[in-house]
């Protein structure tokens, strides 16, 4: 199994993060989400918050870390925090600071980069600096 078809989202009993698969089960317009860890079937799904739900990029920080859609990595060379985020219309991981400037996550991407959180835990850290 690759790391980017991972997903990730809170717990909604405890609010503790899981990792595995989403599915989502029920009536049209009354889904629920939940998550299947990746060591269990889907009859033991655990249901979550859909507006935390994160994917794996499938890359790791210097740490060896897996950064998550959403995560808010430290960039040490540019000395700024910035947000991982998916394009949809370029269909590519994208990285956005404070301030609301993006560029692709690729071309940032390096041993420099370290999670240091993210949007739903840190918000402090995605605040602007000016």
């Amino acid at each position: 199994m690759k790391d980017r078809y991972l997903f990730k989202a809170k717990r909604i009993a405890s609010g503790d993060w899981l990792v595995g698969y989403v599915v989502k089960y029920g009536y049209t317009g009354r889904e629920k989400y939940y998550i299947v860890p990746s060591y269990a079937s889907d009859l033991y799904a655990i249901e979550i918050d859909p507006s935390t739900i994160c994917q794996c990029t499938g890359l790791k920080d210097k740490n060896g870390k897996l950064i998550w859609e959403n995560d808010i990595v430290w960039d040490s060379d540019e000395r700024t925090f910035y947000e991982i985020i998916w394009n949809q219309e370029d269909m590519c991981w994208n990285v956005e600071d404070a301030d609301g400037h993006k560029s692709e996550f690729e071309e940032c991407y390096g041993s420099t980069i370290e999670v240091n959180g993210n949007r739903f835990d840190n918000p402090e850290l995605l605040e602007s600096e000016e």
